[in-house]
């Protein structure tokens, strides 16, 4: 189980987590034009976020979480994840809340929505 957990950590989150910092990183620069953005602080926000996103999902169980519906997962996780995001860009990114968003916006739609697919899909072979 342990070997389990290491690999898929290995070859699944890591790079997951190195191509969602360079995507925040480049939209936070180009299209949010926040000045101070960079992959390494881009990594950092979008781990704690990561984190946080786990742990608010933790306790409910899949299940339960299911039984939102497809509708209820989007919007629970569309909430989740813009609140996540945008506080955690704010703050390592030290600048306001309206361009932490706006850097945000884009990859957490697509996220939310494969997520939600995902989860639904999950969901069918339970």
């Amino acid at each position: 189980m342990e070997t389990a957990i290491i690999l898929t950590t290995l070859f699944i989150v890591t790079p997951v987590l190195l191509i969602g910092a360079l995507v925040l990183k480049l939209l936070a620069k180009n299209f949010a034009k926040i000045e101070n953005a960079t992959f390494k602080n881009s990594f950092l926000v979008v781990l704690v976020s990561g984190l946080a996103i786990f742990i608010s999902m933790s306790p409910i169980g899949l299940e339960e979480f299911m039984e939102l519906g497809f509708i209820g997962v989007i919007i629970f996780l569309t909430v989740v994840q813009t609140s996540s995001y945008t506080v955690c860009g704010k703050y390592v990114w030290k600048t306001t809340f309206k361009k932490s968003f706006k850097a945000i916006l884009i990859p957490m739609i697509i996220q939310t929505i494969i997520f939600a697919l995902l989860l639904n899909y999950i969901n069918g072979m339970i």
